[in-house]
């Protein structure tokens, strides 16, 4: 009997930073690695990541990573993972494409051999255990689905997919192949629920043809197309209904322009270098495509750059039809319905599709249903989403044939145990779970304090006090320097700048008569901290605001220095 857990470092009642980990006799099998997108609320975030502690703990336990696909919530924190721990990376060859790429804008260096390209049906081989890959139908082409092979049964791990019988092309799903999986005695199905909640199947409300029809044959107009990066099956869509009407794509965006480039992409959909246009060309055509893409929040920061005429290459004109492809991603919808807003402010037409009209390539409650059928599990585990999505693959799951007592809800950091009977049991021991934020090239090393700051910053503003006394007498030699940012607005007669001058004075005044008696009573660091105490107190009396204030003190050789008029500036 083999000693099998499963675990979520990441994923769990949250959506993205997706990260899942299989324990067999110790060894470790991580599936995805995700990244989530920060809410605007948390300044000056690029990206949240999972905390890989627990792996660089197990670095050598670690027999593999397996990518469903090169999207953010299943590979985005791939590069950070390989700056930590030397471990082979199991993917598609468009998901090691993009992932290499990456890797190269993030400096990743000497990790080039660590990606190992699979194909559907391809098995890995890991002594006991074996991992065999199995095609699905999500938004990137050859999406992958894994079964691990152990002596107690098969785990089948799904983290994107929906069922589509129709779909005949490289977004398929072999359903023999799911068959033969099943025959040999699924222990355990790991199911994405994050959709769970949507009643029905996906299918068709994944499709955008019948909305850009139309636009597509006003050859009088340019369109504009905004989606996110991982809608490669949009982009398959587009492509072919331009083709068909006869005009070119300009591309923005660097991760859509390495998939165009991809040998799938040429192939499938035959693409040649006359369809493909400059942003320059695209801005003299009369009737051209723009492909305007990017991850979460930054496609919204490029549309509404543009939209303020900011932008170095593009200018929207009332001759262009916006259409915004794509619903909402997790954790951006605020910022979704900001980008309408500008958007709406320009001349252009804007056509937006809502999550009401499209729906993402994820499984739906009726996905669900059937991939558990098919599957014929002994147990169910929701993954990807929040609680009460589980809840609602978890009925899903019941429907199915699923015995209630065979299905767990975990939450990050828990560990499963499953055994060959498929009962599902949590250890008592836990795995230290955390959001870690990476801010530019910085992983780890913004913490709450910063983040507080940085809040405190926009809401309150800041203070900057300077001032430079005598080295030798403790005289103020030059004037007291009060700056204001996102405060108020104060001139040298407001009597809240004269409060504040007196009381800066007085404090410079006490630690000087002090160090006449007593040398060591002239501190610096103390008088700064008392400056500080008494000048925030009085902003938060006077105003109501606790701004951070700076406070700046020389001591300088005095004797060509007189004193100096006080004096404020403002902003």
């Amino acid at each position: 009997m083999a000693d099998i857990k499963f675990m979520a470092l990441g994923g769990q009642d949250e959506r993205g930073k997706n990260i899942f980990v299989i324990s067999v006799n110790d060894n470790l099998y991580i599936f995805d690695a995700g990244i989530k997108f920060p809410e605007r609320s948390v300044l000056g975030i690029d990206v949240i990541i999972p905390n890989f502690e627990f792996l660089k703990a197990n670095a050598k336990k670690i027999k593999g990573i397996f990518l469903s696909n090169p999207s953010s919530n299943n590979s985005g924190a791939i590069s950070y993972i390989l700056r930590e721990i030397d471990a082979p990376v199991y993917c598609n060859e468009l998901t090691t494409t993009i992932l290499k790429y990456r890797n190269m804008k993030y400096r990743i260096k000497n990790r080039e051999n660590n990606f190992k390209i699979i194909n559907d049906k391809d098995v890995v081989s890991f002594g006991d255990v074996k991992v065999e890959a199995f095609r699905t139908t999500a938004a990137f082409p050859e999406s992958f689905g894994f079964a691990i092979h152990t002596e107690d049964g098969v785990i089948v791990y799904a983290g994107d997919y929906i069922i589509d019988g129709n779909e005949q092309s490289y977004f398929s799903t072999d359903m023999n192949h799911l068959n033969q999986i099943a025959q040999k005695g699924v222990l355990a199905f790991i199911s994405d629920a994050e959709y769970a909640s949507r009643i029905g199947y996906t299918v068709p409300n994944h499709r955008i043809e019948k909305f850009i029809a139309a636009p597509m044959k006003d050859k009088k107009r340019r369109l504009i197309l905004g989606m996110f990066e991982e809608d490669v099956f949009k982009l398959f869509e587009i492509i072919k209904q331009a083709k068909a009407n006869d005009r070119k794509i300009a591309i923005y965006g660097k991760t859509i322009t390495k998939v165009v480039e991809s040998k799938i992409i040429q192939e499938s959909l035959q693409i040649s270098e006359k369809d493909i246009i400059s942003i320059e060309d695209f801005m003299k055509s009369a009737d051209g495509i723009l492909l305007l893409t990017g991850a979460g929040d930054l496609l919204y920061t490029r549309l509404a750059k543009i939209a303020a005429g900011n932008d170095d290459k593009v200018e929207f004109t009332e001759d262009d039809t916006i259409i915004l492809a794509t619903p909402p991603a997790a954790g951006v919808e605020k910022r979704h319905a900001e980008i309408l807003d500008e958007l709406a402010r320009t001349n252009a037409k804007l056509i937006s599709l809502s999550d009401k009209n499209i729906w993402s390539m994820r499984a739906s409650y009726e996905d669900i249903k059937l991939m558990t059928r098919i599957m014929k599990p002994k147990s169910f585990i929701p993954i990807k989403g929040l609680y009460k999505d589980f809840l609602s693959a978890e009925r899903a799951a019941i429907e199915a044939g699923v015995d209630k007592k065979n299905i767990q809800l975990i939450n990050n950091g828990q560990i499963l145990k499953i055994s060959e009977e498929g009962k599902l049991v949590i250890a008592s021991d836990t795995i230290k779970t955390a959001d870690v934020y990476v801010d530019g090239i910085g992983v780890g090393d913004i913490g709450a304090v910063v983040l507080n700051e940085r809040k405190q910053l926009a809401t309150d503003g800041a203070v900057i006090i300077g001032a430079n006394v005598n080295s030798k007498t403790k005289d103020l030699i030059s004037l007291i320097d009060i700056q204001m940012r996102g405060v108020i607005y104060i001139t040298e007669e407001n009597p809240i700048f004269k409060l504040m001058q007196k009381q800066i004075i007085d404090i410079l005044d006490k630690y000087k008569n002090e160090s006449k008696t007593n040398s060591n009573a002239y501190d610096l660091n103390a008088m700064k901290k008392e400056i500080v105490s008494r000048i925030r107190t009085t902003l938060k009396q006077e105003t109501g605001k606790q701004p951070i204030v700076l406070v700046i003190i020389n001591e300088l050789d005095g004797s060509f220095f007189e004193p100096r008029q006080n004096r404020s500036k403002n902003s």
